[in-house]
């Protein structure tokens, strides 16, 4: 967020006092601008106006310079918070864009399985970096998780079965989208499945 940071660089202070208004003014003008477009973000925006709440308050408290000081410090502070979590929210987004390009049947789970968001990397950008490198050897040590030329994820309902090892209710090869698939497309099969893994529906 180095606009936001570039805006409350250049905010007026006049006799101890911020110019709130035009500073949020300012702020309101310039955070669409760098939003990311998506449903979850909207969660980090009722943050950001929280943090606006605090410009609010500066303006109502500031008689004396070292409290203001202080209560901008801790502004600073959970804007820096809100910022590792936009970050996050980011790059979260452009991983499962890219799994699911690599023909992954459940990104969550592959996140998951990997160690978290954490164990990939990122360029400065966000976009995710040397991905094959790291779904090369879960792919040759998991084949289920992911599509491929003969089926998807092991599924196949023209041969009437199920590959062994690809029953998406054993433990060992456990996946709830491939459940879910097995229920829309073959509810039969789903239980028979379901019941081979000791599972009751």
């Amino acid at each position: 967020m180095e606009w936001l940071k570039t805006i409350l660089e250049k905010a007026v202070i006049t006799d101890g006092k911020l110019d709130v208004d035009a500073t949020m003014k300012e702020i309101n003008g310039e955070f669409p601008k760098h939003a990311v477009p998506k449903q979850d973000y909207n969660d980090k925006v009722k943050e950001l106006g929280t943090a606006n709440d605090t410009i609010k308050d500066l303006k109502k408290n500031n008689a004396d310079n070292a409290d203001l000081q202080k209560k901008v410090k801790d502004y600073e502070a959970e804007v820096a918070g809100l910022k590792t979590a936009a970050e996050n929210t980011k790059k979260e987004y452009a991983l499962k864009d890219k799994l699911k390009e690599a023909g992954a049947v459940d990104a969550d789970y592959i996140i998951y399985k990997q160690g978290g968001l954490d164990k990939f990397t990122f360029d400065q950008d966000g976009k995710v970096i040397g991905l094959d490198d790291v779904l090369k050897p879960m792919r040759e040590a998991s084949p289920h998780l992911f599509k491929n030329a003969g089926g998807t994820g092991g599924y196949n309902p023209a041969g009437g079965g199920n590959p062994p090892g690809n029953n998406p209710f054993a433990k060992e090869t456990y996946n709830l989208t491939e459940q879910g698939r097995l229920f829309k497309q073959n509810p039969e099969q789903a239980r028979q499945l379901a019941a081979a893994a000791g599972v009751k529906l």
